[in-house]
């Protein structure tokens, strides 16, 4: 059998860990009336391990490339809202438009939208497939 690298031996033994944390507490009735531990195994930081120790870091969703994209995408309501707020904004190319970012976060911040465009960014092509039965 061929040698396992560093890389492949570590997610060899996360999985494998990972499988047999999951047999063991798979008949465990007595934990899952335990409050602490089911918010425990609510929260998005398990979860979010257990995904990668079994799929990996890259499969959050599958991407592609511009000549995937969909010839049309319809608007689902309208591209010109009425709203006098909204108007007044657009006509001035948003420039008074602020993103608050308050709440649970380690940095509090008002950014407006050319601060917002100045950071870095990353652009991904992802399919749209909405809960009403079109995709896009």
């Amino acid at each position: 059998m061929a040698e396992l690298s560093g890389f492949g031996r570590r997610r060899f033994l996360t999985r494998t860990a990972s499988g047999i944390a999951a047999v063991a507490l798979a008949g465990c009735d007595r934990l899952s009336e335990n409050r602490y531990f089911t918010n425990i195994l609510g929260s998005a930081e398990v979860r979010d391990l257990l995904r990668r120790s079994w799929s990996g870091n890259n499969v959050l969703a599958r991407e592609y490339g511009e000549a995937d994209l969909s010839a049309g995408f319809r608007a689902n309501g309208t591209t010109e809202p009425s709203d006098p707020e909204y108007r007044r904004l657009a006509e001035s190319g948003f420039d008074a438009w602020r993103l608050q970012v308050d709440g649970l976060v380690a940095r509090r911040g008002n950014f407006s939208l050319r601060e917002l465009k100045e950071m870095p960014s990353r652009t991904q092509i992802t399919r749209h497939d909405c809960v009403e039965g079109w995709s896009c």
